[in-house]
């Protein structure tokens, strides 16, 4: 819930910053907020309207779907010219339009660098996601935010530009290191393990670009580990195989949605209740083979229509130890 808010903070920052950007002088500060702030989380309220559906996978797949769509942004923006034209009236239906579609379009398009990705050109069902930002990040945001206050408060574009600018060579730097994990990932897996790699994935940690986590895809599984871009020495990878076999007779719906959802980036595994389906994008929270789960696993729950699925609760305190052991990552060296 507390990335969420961080989350939906980052998007009403930049939903505002662009807003003082579109609009003239004639528009007060608070309406320049105020349409800015809700026109920029109105896209994540998918969030909520996936929960109605009480089914894990749904909530998954409505979110950042149709409702990150330019498609969507485009008629959205009209209704929402209609609707709160009589309170600005000091400027043009089309230039409040322009405005309104590019607070929406700037939210998915900052969406598109963190892990879950965005369906922008619905309806084509791919994902947009280049996993260069974390969906909280500080040095994102602290600039943005900087530039916006001090632009609305001075009455000047000019910072909330500098702002603006900043954050974007932020996000521009995120692709730089990752492209540099990944290349070092590369190499230490090629020089300790003759396996091929498939596919590589490297994703920023918790709220910075410095330390990364490296997914390397094989053949027979998957091994996972992590680098740091001011590291030298080469990485250790813990291996989990895939354990496709546990399923892989099985045509069920849900499974399949899984690994679509998932990008077929996991593995199953067993616990006291059964098959327990892991996905692998957004991490590991115990790293016990008695009691392994990442971020986003699983229970699969048989039924006479096929698999339940249901979302393994997380502890709190695996979460707090896993940003403690990211800090001691960043900060040791």
């Amino acid at each position: 819930m507390g990335s969420f808010f961080m989350d939906s903070l980052t998007q009403i920052v930049l939903g505002i910053g662009v807003a003082h950007l579109c609009l003239n002088k004639k528009i007060s500060r608070k309406k320049t907020i105020a349409l800015g702030a809700i026109v920029g989380t109105l896209p994540d309220l998918d969030s909520y309207i996936g929960k109605l559906f009480n089914d894990p996978l749904t909530e998954i797949e409505i979110h950042r779907g149709f409702s990150h769509s330019i498609i969507f942004f485009l008629l959205l923006s009209i209704l929402i010219t209609v609707l709160v034209k009589r309170w600005f009236r000091e400027i043009s239906a089309k230039q409040l339009y322009i405005t309104t579609f590019l607070v929406l379009l700037t939210h998915s398009l900052l969406d598109i660098f963190t892990t879950w990705g965005t369906q922008l050109f619905w309806p084509m069902p791919q994902k947009i996601a280049l996993k260069s930002v974390f969906v909280v990040d500080v040095f994102y945001t602290v600039p943005l935010l900087m530039g916006v206050v001090l632009g609305l408060k001075n009455q000047r574009k000019l910072f909330t530009y500098a702002g603006l600018f900043l954050s974007s060579v932020y996000l521009i730097w995120g692709l730089v290191a990752q492209n540099i994990i990944k290349n070092k990932a590369v190499g230490d897996f090629e020089n300790q393990y003759a396996e091929k790699v498939q596919n590589i994935t490297a994703k920023p940690t918790f709220s910075n670009s410095f330390l990364w986590n490296v997914i390397i895809e094989t053949s027979n599984g998957f091994y996972l580990s992590d680098r740091s871009i001011l590291e030298e020495h080469k990485m250790n990878f813990d291996y989990f195989p895939r354990n496709e076999e546990l399923i892989q007779d099985f045509s069920d719906k849900n499974i399949n949605r899984l690994k679509e959802i998932s990008e077929n980036q996991y593995i199953i595994t067993k616990n006291e209740n059964g098959l327990v389906f892991n996905d692998l994008r957004f991490g590991l929270l115990k790293n016990d083979p008695n009691d392994l789960q990442f971020a986003f696993s699983y229970q699969l729950i048989p039924t006479k229509k096929g698999y339940r699925i249901k979302e393994l609760p997380k502890d709190k305190r695996d979460g707090l130890m896993l940003l403690k052991n990211i800090w001691e990552r960043i900060t040791n060296q």
